[in-house]
């Protein structure tokens, strides 16, 4: 691939691929789905190869990661894209099929690529088709929500993917194979679901009898990437910074249970003791046991922890933070301050 500089990179939790391409000779680049995870690692490349970010592309709204392009354009000149169908307010550029980017002395076409979901778009770059979850690997994406269709999906592979040469080389959102990159052509022959002239009913047919879960973080993915990747719209708690550390109050707590996750971190005995303890709240004694829980938890839970006047319970919002949590705070005060509220005892 003369002239142009190619990076794939993955983000394992998930499984996507992230791609950053650029023209080697004028350096702007572009960066196509980025992971909110390693937005630090991509932004740390981009520094090092000397490159002007021109771009952040998705492929699409994600149910099964947090896109990392608000924070990645905080921290350049770059300018979000996606398809016009996503309706999002917060995007710079919306796309349309046929659409070329300049991107120094080369370009980038999108293609509009619906059936995973509406607003699906492949782009196409020198030789290359970066097809978000449209095309897997011996794959395709999934139908079955986010406005998606078998019929849809079979027409953009079918009549648009496969009739680009057969020689263009096919990069993905995910792969959970093992794989990093096929061919127009191996596809066309290969791919179980929709190659070797797989007619459009036995395509839907397949899909149809697909029996696959639903994202672990499509709850938090698809609020905060209608936001373009903004955090702050999946909180449930609105947390303010006390000597660093996020802090709620009793009375935030009190109305919000039920909603979030609470964690005591206090001693059994004093859990069962005579300042009670919240209703809905897990025990979890600070030290080996809460930290073995975080090590294996979800970072993207939001979790309130608990002690008797706020001390413990600071440490423990201090210890998920070094985690990777990013949504836990400290209840100020602790049982005791809930208790002189009378608030009612949980």
């Amino acid at each position: 691939m003369k002239d142009i500089l190619f990076y794939q990179l993955f983000e394992p939790q998930s499984s996507t691929y992230t791609y950053l391409i650029a023209d080697s000779e004028t350096k702007e680049a572009a960066i196509i789905d980025p992971v909110w995870e390693t937005v630090h690692r991509d932004l740390k490349l981009i520094r090092e190869l000397g490159l002007y970010l021109m771009y952040i592309l998705e492929t699409h709204i994600h149910a099964d990661h947090i896109t990392g392009a608000a924070e990645i354009r905080k921290n350049t000149m770059a300018q979000t894209a996606v398809s016009a169908l996503a309706e999002i307010d917060c995007v710079d550029i919306l796309l349309v099929d046929g659409r070329i980017l300049p991107l120094g002395n080369k370009e980038i076409k999108t293609i509009a690529t619906p059936g995973h979901t509406n607003a699906c778009m492949s782009f196409q770059f020198e030789g290359m088709i970066f097809t978000g979850d449209s095309l897997l690997i011996r794959s395709t994406g999934r139908t079955d929500f986010q406005e998606g269709s078998a019929t849809k999906l079979y027409d953009s592979i079918t009549q648009k993917l496969f009739s680009l040469p057969d020689e263009t080389q096919v990069y993905p959102a995910h792969d959970y194979q093992g794989f990093t990159s096929s061919t127009i052509s191996l596809e066309k022959k290969l791919n179980p679901r929709i190659g070797g002239n797989r007619s459009k009913e036995d395509f839907k047919k397949i899909m149809e009898e697909l029996q696959l879960t639903t994202p672990k973080k499509m709850h938090l993915a698809l609020p905060a990437n209608n936001g373009c990747g903004n955090l702050e719209i999946v909180r449930t708690m609105s947390p303010r910074s006390i000597s660093g550390i996020p802090t709620v109050l009793n009375e935030e707590v009190y109305k919000k249970i039920g909603k979030v996750k609470i964690i005591d971190v206090r001693s059994p005995e004093e859990f069962h003791g005579h300042l009670g303890h919240i209703r809905t709240s897990q025990l979890l004694t600070l030290g080996s046991e809460l930290t073995k829980f975080l090590e294996a938890g979800d970072r993207f839970e939001e979790i309130i922890f608990v002690c008797r006047s706020g001390k413990r319970s600071r440490q423990a919002t201090e210890e998920s933070i070094r985690l990777g949590y990013k949504f836990t705070s400290n209840m100020a005060g602790g049982m005791m301050n809930w208790n002189e509220k009378y608030l009612p005892k949980e």
